[in-house]
Formats: structure tokens, sequence, C-alpha cells
């Protein structure tokens, strides 16, 4: 896995499924231009590359990149959709979460699973509506005070404190988290990786 993200970690040992971390570094600025849609894919592809040239013989044979955008669209009708990724500090998630408040938006889950051996490219996408009630100042800086915004896209995390503001999900829960597990699944399947469907010793 192209990521030292604990979260990810988590849903991969949850499901029983064997793993190999290792933390990559790319510029992802260089896909700024893209759309979010598609910005999710490429970095993801971007990212089990990255994690391929690196990964010494004995690693596995499959090498899952994957990235999260949260989007929002400032006019409502999708057009104009922006992504916001990691806060910078605190004054950014700040800003972030008052976008958020009261709104939905889309949380956008791009996964690439690339074949060392073959070079053969499997990805997808979630894609979820989350929808946030509207949060106060006192609420925010309540947020911010627990530090759960930091490293987190759109700045907050929807499995801790930021849970307690979501009034409405559709779509895939650990998609949101950062590794949608249903379309993992599939295409693990479509790269001959069987999944166990026993219980993680």
């Amino acid at each position: 896995m192209a990521s030292a993200s604990p979260r990810r970690r988590e849903l991969l040992e949850a499901a029983g499924i064997a793993f190999e971390s290792l933390a990559v570094d790319i510029d992802e600025s260089l896909r700024d231009d893209s759309p979010p849609a598609a910005r999710v894919l490429a970095l993801a592809e971007d990212k089990a590359r990255a994690a391929a040239r690196l990964a010494p013989a004995s690693s596995p044979r499959l090498v899952l990149g994957a990235d999260t955008l949260v989007c929002v669209s400032p006019c409502g009708d999708g057009s104009d959709e922006r992504a916001l990724g990691k806060p910078e500090n605190r004054e950014d998630a700040r800003r972030m979460l008052r976008l958020l408040s009261g709104r939905p938006h889309i949380v956008r889950t791009g996964i690439a699973l690339l074949d060392r051996f073959s070079g053969r490219l499997l990805t997808s996408r979630s894609d979820s509506v989350v929808v946030f009630s509207a949060i106060g100042e006192a609420g925010i800086e309540e947020y911010l005070a627990s530090g759960e915004w930091a490293g987190a896209a759109g700045g907050y995390r929807i499995q801790g404190l930021a849970a307690l503001y979501i009034e409405r999900l559709e779509g895939s829960w650990s998609g949101v988290v950062g590794l949608p597990m249903r379309e993992l699944y599939v295409i693990l399947l479509s790269a001959g990786f069987r999944v166990s469907s026993a219980p993680p010793h």
C-alpha cells in the first residue's frame, strides 16, 4: 500500500487483507488542473507507480494507491466543483469547516491497483455525498482544538468527532475514511487476489 495512513491500515487490517505499507512522496500539485473526479484517480495511480519503483524485489506483486478529496460546489450545481485538500494550518481548517457547515459536499476517493510484474493497472472511484449540519463558531473552535483536522482532507475525519455534525451520508463510509472497501474488493478479485471471508486472527 502506497500510504502510511493509519485509517487505511485499520480498514485493511479489519478486512483481514495482508499488506505492507510504503509511504511515498509525490508532487500532488502537478494534478491541480484536473477536475477532482479525474484528479483522485490520477493521484492514486501516481502513488501506486511511485511505490512500485521504491518497493524491494521481495515486496508483494500488487501495489495499491489511494487519494481522497473533499469537494464543494459554491454555486450548488456541480459545474464549479472545488477540491479541498489537507489544511495548511488551523486557520485554513477553520475556513474549510465554515465552508462545509450546513451544506452537502462530495467526498471522492480514487484507488489504483498496479501489478508490478505485468504492469496491469486497475482503477476505481467512490463518490459519496456527506451532509453537515450547521456548525456554530463555538463548535468549530471546539473541533479545531481537538486537532483532528490536521492531515485530513477537508479538515475533518468522519470516524472522529466530526461524526457529531454529519446529518446524512449517501455512499461509502469507508470511501469517506479514505479507502472504499467495496471498490477495492472488486478490483482485487479482477487482479486475481483472493480475499478470504474468514475473520482475521
